[in-house]
């Protein structure tokens, strides 16, 4: 009876931590989704402007070097934000895949490489981000007299920096602590018994 009750409890918090690691890995997923749209709008204006940029008219007045720049960090934007979306694919399929049908502790494995991926995710989307306005500024630099392009360039990079910022700023306020942003629940028993007092001695 003891042995089913014990067996029984195990089974009951096994089944809560089971809920509270769906409900983070249902947040991944969330966030895949999300990020994973607006990276595949970047994507689409960046290649855009690698295929209807001005570029016959860039060549013949601006140097080689500064076509060849703003191709170049065109085409790095767009590669970032292109894996940006396959990693947000494929974490928002294989993740719950992996929870739902793999053996026993899929659903903690799933949660932490989801975790470690979104990172990753992140900072692919930031630096093509990054990419869409350095080449906004070569793309400037090739058109327009330099009356123009300093005003412009100066913009430009107050609201990068003014983005980037933000962005940690919102980042700092919204951290989680240490020692719970990367917290794993596990299942630890220990059974402690009384210790047994030794039989009397026999009667003489």
């Amino acid at each position: 009876m003891l042995h089913a009750d014990k067996i029984d409890l195990q089974n009951k918090l096994k089944l809560h931590m089971l809920q509270i690691e769906e409900k983070e890995l249902n947040h991944y997923v969330a966030n895949c989704n999300t990020l994973g749209t607006q990276a595949a709008l970047l994507a689409g204006f960046a290649f855009t402007a690698m295929i209807e940029g001005p570029w016959e008219l860039l060549l013949e007045e601006s140097p080689i070097w500064k076509v060849g720049c703003s191709l170049c960090v065109t085409v790095l934007g767009m590669l970032l934000e292109i894996n940006a979306v396959i990693k947000s694919v494929q974490m928002s399929i294989l993740g719950p895949k992996l929870a739902l049908r793999g053996p026993d502790g899929s659903m903690t494995r799933a949660v932490m490489v989801m975790r470690r991926e979104e990172v990753r995710m992140h900072n692919c989307f930031y630096c093509g981000l990054v990419c869409f306005f350095i080449s906004s500024i070569f793309i400037i630099w090739s058109l327009f007299p330099s009356e123009i392009v300093i005003s412009v360039s100066v913009l430009l990079f107050f609201g990068l920096f003014w983005l980037l910022y933000d962005a940690r700023q919102l980042d700092k306020a919204l951290l989680l602590p240490k020692s719970r942003a990367t917290g794993v629940l596990t299942l630890s028993f220990t059974y402690e018994y009384p210790p047994q007092k030794p039989p009397p001695p026999p009667p003489p």
